[in-house]
């Protein structure tokens, strides 16, 4: 058994600088700016009880999170975290099991052995239904006003309930990582979580709407003076000048078209249109496996996880 090396009174832990640098190569820059925080606190804390987190047991995590005066939300992300930790290091830290993983197994059991009450209840993630989907649908385009400006907002709501891309990789689309000429168009997302490059097909409709915003986008800056070499490298989505989306943005616009729908959901940020892409897969037939890729899932235990209710089959490949 590995002998515990305790860091330096300085330090946070001698291979804090790796960890930092493997989390921030599996996520995106969001998750792993939270990600790194909450290990920077745990990895404190373990030096401060002369812990080896190298040699930890699950129910180590267990007393650490369940004596932290923290919400439901922060302690369900500093599992997260913890789990990305052991397993980024789990080579190195010569780790046959990964211990937050058997903690945050050992926690539902728990809850489900006592019964979940409230907060405790494990809830499906927020999808819209089809009546629900026309709804948004129809209120994107009831809130779109003149010219391209106006017209934006819409287009990537519908962008990213066409294709299930993330928040962040929805701003990130350039437009030369769209491919809208062809039988099959795709858009091809190379800035993904875990910067794993991946393509997701467009279905037809979509493919009409992004072509018609794309002249416009390409005329409104052209007049801004931009050439067209320098267009195809800016954010699709971006704005006169070149500037493409903020996250908050997005999430801001997800917001307002809920509402202007009289649409309620628990989640109401934008991932809500990404499990809608999912959920509506699944249902139609497509091969778990062929989900997973579009999704830009690590492997098939995730979807799995997530869309266990949905049923699945196995039939054709397009998206619905």
């Amino acid at each position: 058994m590995r002998c515990p090396t305790l860091p330096e009174k300085n330090e946070i832990h001698q291979d804090f600088p790796e960890i930092t640098r493997r989390i921030q190569t599996a996520s995106t820059a969001n998750t792993s700016k939270t990600y790194v925080s909450r290990i920077k606190g745990y990895l404190l804390w373990c030096r401060g009880h002369k812990i080896d987190p190298a040699q930890v047991l699950p129910d180590t995590i267990m007393d650490y999170l369940e004596h932290r005066n923290w919400g439901k939300s922060t302690k369900t992300t500093t599992m997260a975290a913890l789990e990305a930790l052991y397993e980024v290091m789990s080579a190195t830290w010569n780790a046959k099991e990964n211990p937050a993983y058997l903690a945050s197994q050992q926690n539902t059991q728990k809850r489900r052995r006592f019964g979940s009450r409230g907060h405790g209840e494990t809830r499906l993630p927020s999808t819209l239904d089809s009546e629900e989907e026309a709804r948004f649908v129809a209120t994107t385009h009831l809130l779109d006003h003149k010219g391209y400006n106006g017209i934006r907002p819409g287009q990537i709501m519908r962008f990213i309930l066409g294709t299930g891309l993330r928040r962040e990789e929805a701003v990130q689309v350039r437009e030369q990582d769209l491919h809208l000429e062809g039988e099959k168009p795709y858009v091809r997302v190379i800035r993904g979580k875990g910067h794993k490059e991946r393509t997701v097909p467009i279905n037809p409709a979509l493919r009409e709407e992004l072509a018609a915003f794309a002249a416009m986008r390409k005329a409104l800056l052209s007049d801004s003076g931009l050439h067209h070499k320098t267009q195809k490298s800016l954010p699709f989505f971006c704005d006169k000048s070149g500037k493409g989306y903020e996250g908050s943005s997005v999430y801001y616009i997800m917001q307002r078209t809920l509402r202007s729908a009289g649409i309620e959901k628990w989640q109401s940020g934008p991932h809500v249109l990404r499990h809608t892409f999912a959920t509506k897969q699944l249902q139609k037939g497509i091969p778990t496996a062929v989900v997973k890729l579009w999704m830009g899932h690590r492997d098939a235990i995730t979807l799995l996880k997530t869309y266990e209710h949905v049923t699945t089959g196995e039939q054709h490949h397009t998206p619905a």
